[in-house]
């Protein structure tokens, strides 16, 4: 019988953390603590156990190889993972534990939203729940394919209304130049809401979506509240936005590498799952790497 303690992926990690010897000091204890974060950062502290399958670290290694990790570095999460949720099995704290293949016997499918879903989505915000923050975050992600962390941290001096573009990672200058910088082409669909949003205060540094998402959990408990209203939807993300954007692109036949400049990603194996999922000709593509 499952333990009624342990319900959430935080009290699963604290008590692995307590009880596994080897994760309890030392360099095992720091490097276990770095890999469950991961997940944490990405699904939520909150997260329940009994939801985690493969379909679920699927999708936390494709966020992962987004962010540029490498395939080992995935596959230290993935085993971090497994290895809390076997800890938990073995102590009769649940029933069992699944198993999960390493990433070179799965690259996981990218789920992506329609942009009528999107549409969807944005209704929900206001008309259910009344926040029209959520709303204008959810088609700014959908339209700008930008990462949570870097929509949270957009500020008003990123905003170009000259040239129609959106600066991410600061603003290169002669003397510097930001590391992963891209400027991302406003959408005609987030014109009037960016430009509402740059007029609500005269300073440079004010972040766009105001300083109350800075706790990305809340931003991530507000949207898995209006994502439960779509329905056939249980796996999917706030990060799966940023995959809509892509396969949107890969599917208007954007060049890839310009898809890659646009989403920042830094493998160009990540941009082709995207034009895998739309096209089944690239599956050799796909192979050949």
């Amino acid at each position: 019988m499952d333990d009624p303690t342990i319900k959430t992926w935080q009290q699963a990690v604290d008590y692995t953390f307590k009880t596994r010897d080897t994760w309890r000091h030392g360099n095992g204890a720091k490097t276990a603590a770095i890999n469950c974060n991961h997940f944490t950062r990405l699904r939520g502290a909150s997260f329940p156990i009994d939801r985690i399958k493969q379909s679920v670290l699927n999708g936390v290694c494709i966020e992962l190889e987004d962010e540029g990790k490498s395939d080992a570095t995935i596959n230290r999460v993935v085993s971090a993972v497994s290895t809390v949720l076997n800890h938990l099995a073995f102590d009769e704290k649940i029933a069992s534990a699944p198993k999960f293949r390493r990433r070179e016997e799965s690259e996981g499918r990218v789920f992506w939203y329609t942009k009528d879903e999107v549409k969807r989505l944005a209704f929900l915000s206001t008309d259910v729940f009344m926040r029209d923050d959520l709303r204008d975050i959810i088609n700014f992600a959908a339209y700008t394919g930008m990462r949570q962390g870097e929509i949270l941290k957009i500020r008003k001096k990123d905003i170009d209304l000259v040239d129609n573009k959106i600066h991410v990672g600061g603003v290169p200058t002669q003397k510097t130049k930001a590391k992963n910088w891209r400027a991302i082409p406003i959408h005609d669909s987030i014109m009037g809401n960016v430009i509402d949003r740059c007029s609500q205060s005269n300073r440079s540094d004010v972040r766009i979506f105001g300083d109350e998402w800075r706790d990305k959990d809340q931003l991530l408990r507000a949207f898995k509240k209006v994502l439960k209203l779509l329905p056939d939807h249980e796996e999917y993300v706030f990060h799966d936005l940023r995959h809509s954007y892509a396969t949107w692109l890969a599917q208007a036949s954007v060049p890839l590498r310009n898809v890659m400049a646009l989403c920042g990603h830094k493998r160009i194996e990540t941009t082709l799952r995207y034009a895998k999922a739309t096209d089944p000709a690239l599956e050799e593509a796909m192979a050949a790497i």
